[in-house]
């Protein structure tokens, strides 16, 4: 008998594989390929519930956002309002400032004007004095002169106190 050489590929094939089937290769193989697909239907389904779960966080974030944005436009408002508030206030300030310093000037003004009014009646008094004391003097004896100069400057004297 003689065997061809494809034959006895074919028959050592056939061996081979039912030596396989035998062993179980096809189940563990299935087996392997089975828990392979259950791994990466578990992975697929965890990235759906990250996915998720990322869209719900991204969705706060941006609920957080806006309403922070809100605060923060109502916040500038609100500095806005005080801000005019202290300035209207600050210049009315100042109004009131610049008046008190007026009035205080003018009060000043008047009484210098007062000041000197009274050095230039008191410098009246004393050139009026001096006149008629000459006048006096030339008119009158010494004697009568000196008494009625001495009544005289005590009365201006009273007068000015």
């Amino acid at each position: 008998m003689h065997f061809d050489e494809t034959f006895l590929v074919f028959t050592s094939l056939v061996v081979f594989i039912l030596l396989l089937i035998y062993l179980r290769v096809p189940a563990t193989v299935l087996y392997f390929l089975d828990a392979h697909a259950d791994n990466i239907r578990d992975e697929l389904f965890e990235a759906r519930r990250l996915r998720e779960e990322a869209e719900n966080v991204l969705v706060q974030y941006k609920e957080k956002y806006s309403k922070i944005e809100t605060d923060v436009r109502e916040i500038i408002v609100v500095a806005e309002q005080k801000a005019k508030l202290i300035k209207d206030d600050n210049r009315k300030n100042i109004e009131k400032l610049s008046d008190l310093h007026l009035e205080n000037v003018k009060r000043t003004i008047h009484c210098m004007e007062l000041e000197a009014k009274r050095l230039f009646y008191i410098k009246l008094a004393d050139c009026s004095i001096e006149y008629a004391k000459e006048i006096i003097s030339q008119k009158i004896d010494d004697d009568i002169s000196f008494h009625i100069f001495q009544d005289a400057i005590r009365d201006i004297e009273q007068y000015k106190n």
